[in-house]
């Protein structure tokens, strides 16, 4: 128990009035619980229940007035301030606005600002020192250093602040009289009312003199005037303050307690003198640890510790003693899968964002989805995620799974519904086509399906499904109401507002085990062992409030909570929970983000500046070595020469291809990689086209022109080149059906980048005809058609050398082997051994393209000449078109000449792929390493 509560139990006994004749009011009903708990184990009455409500609670027992659900209040604010303002808004578009309105008027109503008053136009100050006489100077000085800035000629956005500022007293006094008509109001109404009642009306002293309040410390002029007029008639009040924070000027935590002490009617009801808890010696210990995961795991240790300390038959009625703070509410989830198995008994009390649940993340991404659908297709991206979410996989796992791949492996940009829909039952509520007006009723059948299917064990994610439901139902009835729906964006930015600040509130048994608490949940509560986490600005204190059509001056004017009443308040909270603490863990993150927010709480800072306790400074951390990159080398051991075998003819499954060669020359470390172990790149869907998909396309386009005058083996004259011009736009959307495997009837959307593509592909396309029927008559003997042949190694065995050739043609006597290039390279080279050299500049493009010419004419067995080239970008687009290679600046125009020393060269290089004696070793030419996908292993 508590020794808080203990003491107010001790002093209300000590009174004689018998406890079922009193009412115990508290900041919030978890003290209530706690108290209850106390007192029924204290008089063995187990049954036995006081009559115990929270603040809030006392309010709405002395009104009629009721609190509808937020959205229901927003939705009436909405309406009103359409007829006030007199301007058409969509209520997705009002939504933000209406919350912060309603906010504002939610304060001064729990403040009793005069509403006409505040929202005065007073950009004149004409009116300030008659109207305002009740002001102090203090007051005064806010309220004209504000004005002051619309004296002069107002700027546009002053102007329009002062349009909407004149119009608020009128949509504030209409709003109010809408709400007490229907017999309903906001919290801060209904505070209002009931002071206002009770200064005209005080309580009966019988009645007054049987309520206790317990625990306030930053009251509200509304509950101020509340207590105040209980205690006139003899209600009486237990506070919870430190003479440490009391006493010192400098401790924002004891400022009201300061400021209450001086009230002429609550000040009575203070002590002479204030405890010295806080001072007592205990045991403080500060620990840094990096990110958020290290805390929760830290905690889970620290439990474990403390655990360990309690005989297991103790543990139950002891662990009790122990609570997890928890600033930050999106740490509640890593905590619990940080505490250790044996723990038995776990009290969770504490609001959860339903933004921070896995069935917020599923229901925007299927929003998302519907917001990117183009007719009934939906984009990968969000199928992908949405196959992928847990509740997904819990009811489809091999369905989604098989989804997933094919995705993936076919390229699939773009997904019927009607395709998802017939593979499972829970596809189809999730992939069902739906207009925005039916938004609502689409999200509804998912949570009604998706709760249905959760077991017994899965009790938080029902819980989830109850509340979401509750919310979307809301949301229901409000658009039953409206003539306007918004499209789906506006929704999605209308359900994410409306979401933002719902909590799941979770209570359990209070006296039972390990205690796992939000900030405000500690309140009158006081523990043997204090674990807070999250000890960093941002955290602790809270962010400061939301946005407000209240600016701080005004606010200051007129005693409105500002961003100081919000740090004293959660100064006195973190004082509070540890002054009766006897062992203290203070976690915090040691990696504050890049502009410097999230760096240690101030209250730390204070703690160790200016409570003179010792505190016990740690900072958990990996050690960290600083390794230098070796050099990597893979001995061609017996294991690794079997792998290579694929490639030995006439069995082998593989063949070296003109690329594979490249890398080997290139890097040795990269041939192992890629080849020989096939360590290959994860699969992505490609949206975008990247070079070797633009590659690709040309490719295709190039071999449908092409094909039908090989198949018929005919010399083409120049007119028909011209000719197939007219067929490049079918032939380019055929290929970006095949590179997206759409269907032969789908039509193709050119969008984005797609557009880019096509002008580029067909441009290339229409280029080379150009260039082809200039060189007219061709006879095209080849495309895309692969060549092998076996190459002997010194052992007598063979390897598989093959390559696939673009084109092979006939212009006069000379055979044409083409290597089409979307990209810059170059025709030239040194000399026939550069292109095998490992460091240096080599042409790649010119040893692929020399390659196959030799390819081609060992298989073909050609003996006339033979020139190979490059139809590339820079070369086709240029000024002159130049076909053929350029070795030491000479035209390559037969390349039969070369064949002996690039055979002898090839068969070298072969040689040593297959030398168990030469490693597989790491490039130093660095420059190689700027585009490989096996840099990172390299640490290069």
């Amino acid at each position: 128990m508590t020794p808080f509560l203990q003491q107010l139990a001790d002093d209300v006994l000590a009174g004689g009035t018998p406890l079922d004749q009193l009412t115990f009011v508290f900041p919030n009903r978890r003290a209530g619980l706690f108290f209850q708990h106390y007192l029924a184990q204290r008089l063995q009455r187990p049954q036995w229940s006081p009559k115990l409500v929270s603040i809030e609670e006392f309010f709405r027992e002395h009104t009629d007035l009721r609190e509808p659900d937020r959205l229901t209040l927003i939705f009436e604010l909405y309406r009103v301030y359409m007829r006030v303002i007199k301007r058409e808004e969509p209520f997705d578009k009002f939504y933000f606005w209406g919350d912060m309105l309603l906010r504002d008027f939610d304060e001064v109503d729990k403040y009793r600002v005069n509403a006409t008053l505040l929202f005065k136009d007073l950009s004149k100050l004409k009116e300030l020192d008659e109207t305002f006489d009740y002001l102090t100077d203090e007051q005064k000085y806010f309220l004209k250093e504000f004005w002051l800035h619309f004296e002069d000629q107002p700027s546009q956005t002053k102007e329009e602040f002062l349009k909407l500022w004149r119009k608020l007293p009128q949509v504030y006094t209409e709003f109010v009289k809408t709400l007490k008509k229907e017999g309903v109001a906001y919290e801060g109404l209904i505070h209002r009312e009931v002071a206002e009642h009770l200064e005209k009306k005080p309580p009966k002293a019988a009645v007054a003199a049987s309520v206790v309040f317990a625990g306030f410390n930053a009251l509200t002029r509304a509950e101020e005037t509340l207590l105040a007029e209980y205690v006139k008639q003899g209600a009486r009040v237990f506070w919870d303050y430190d003479a440490y924070y009391v006493n010192d000027a400098r401790q924002e935590a004891g400022t009201f307690a300061r400021l209450y002490r001086q009230h002429p009617v609550l000040g009575k009801t203070f002590p002479a003198e204030w405890p010295a808890h806080f001072s007592a010696a205990r045991s403080i210990v500060l620990t840094g640890v990096s990110q958020r995961i290290g805390q929760a795991k830290r905690a889970g240790a620290r439990v474990k510790e403390i655990l360990d300390q309690i005989p297991p038959e103790q543990r139950e009625s002891q662990l009790n003693r122990t609570v997890i703070v928890l600033p930050d509410e999106a740490m509640l989830l890593p905590v619990l899968h940080s505490l250790p198995e044996e723990l038995t008994s776990i009290n969770v009390t504490m609001g959860f964002p339903l933004r921070a649940t896995p069935l917020f993340t599923l229901l925007d991404l299927l929003i998302e989805m519907q917001v990117r659908r183009k007719g009934d297709l939906f984009s990968y991206r969000e199928v992908l995620a949405v196959l992928g979410h847990a509740y997904t996989l819990a009811l489809a796992e091999k369905e989604s799974t098989l989804i997933q791949n094919e995705i993936v492996q076919k390229n699939r940009v773009r997904l019927p519904a009607a395709e998802l829909q017939q593979l499972h039952a829970v596809y189809q509520l999730l992939f069902a086509p739906t207009e925005a007006p039916r938004a609502v009723d689409y999200l509804l059948e998912i949570v009604q399906y998706l709760g249905a299917s959760f077991t017994d064990k899965q009790s938080f994610d029902r819980e989830y499904a109850f509340h979401f439901y509750q919310h979307l139902a809301r949301l229901k009835l409000i658009f039953q109401d409206s003539d306007r729906w918004p499209d789906w964006r506006g929704f999605q930015k209308l359900f994410r507002q409306v979401i933002q600040s719902q909590k799941i509130p979770f209570t359990g048994e209070p006296l039972r085990g390990l205690q796992i608490m939000g900030v405000l949940e500690t309140r009158n509560l006081d523990f043997d062992n204090v674990i807070l986490l999250s000890m960093n600005e941002g955290s602790l204190p809270a962010p400061q409030r939301q946005g407000s059509y209240i600016p701080h001056t005004l606010r200051k004017a007129y005693g409105l909570p500002a961003h100081e009443h919000q740090d004293a308040m959660y100064a006195y909270l973190f004082y509070r929970v540890l002054q009766r603490a006897g062992q203290v863990d203070l976690l915090y993150n040691t990696e504050p983000d890049v502009v410097g927010n999230g760096e240690m709480s101030r209250y730390v800072q204070q703690l160790l500046l200016e409570s003179g306790l010792p505190i016990e400074r740690r900072v958990l951390h990996n050690t960290i070595h600083v390794n230098r990159a070796k050099p990597i080398e893979i001995a061609k051991t017996s294991e690794v020469l079997a792998q290579m075998d694929k490639y030995l003819s006439p069995d082998g499954a593989r063949y070296l291809s003109p690329s594979s060669i490249n890398d080997f020359i290139e890097c040795g470390l990269r041939f192992y990689l890629k080849h020989v172990a096939e360590l290959r790149e994860a699969d992505e869907v490609e949206e975008d086209i990247d070079a070797r998909t633009f590659g690709n396309m040309l490719h295709d386009v190039m071999v449908w022109l092409y094909n039908d005058w090989r198949v018929a083996g005919q010399t083409v004259p120049a007119d028909e080149f011209k000719k197939a011009h007219s067929r490049i736009a079918g032939l380019v959307d055929r290929a970006f059906r095949k590179h997206y495997h759409l269907n032969d009837n789908e039509p193709v959307l050119h969008e984005g980048q797609r557009v880019v593509v096509k002008e580029v592909v067909e441009a290339f396309a229409s280029r080379i005809l150009e260039i082809d029927a200039a060189l007219a008559p061709l006879t095209i003997r080849q495309l895309e058609e692969k060549f092998e042949f076996p190459l002997r190694l010194a052992d007598g065995r063979s390897v598989r050398i093959a390559g696939k050739i673009d084109r092979v043609d006939t212009t006069g006597s000379v055979i044409r082997v083409i290597d089409y290039k979307t990209g810059q390279d170059g025709l030239k080279f040194k000399s026939l051994e550069s292109l095998f050299e490992r460091d240096g500049d080599r042409n790649k493009a010119a040893f692929q393209t020399l390659f196959y010419s030799f390819l081609y004419g060992t298989v073909e067995q050609i003996t006339g000449p033979v020139q190979p080239g490059l139809y590339n970008r820079k070369n086709i687009f240029g000024d002159e078109f130049l076909f053929g290679l350029l070795m030491n600046k000479m035209a390559v125009r037969d390349a039969t000449t070369l064949w002996p020393a690039f055979a002898e060269q090839l068969s070298q290089t072969v040689h040593q792929l297959y030398d168990p004696n030469q490693p597989f070793t790491q490039t130093t030419h660095e420059k190689h390493c700027e585009f490989c996908a096996y840099k990172a292993l390299c640490r290069r």
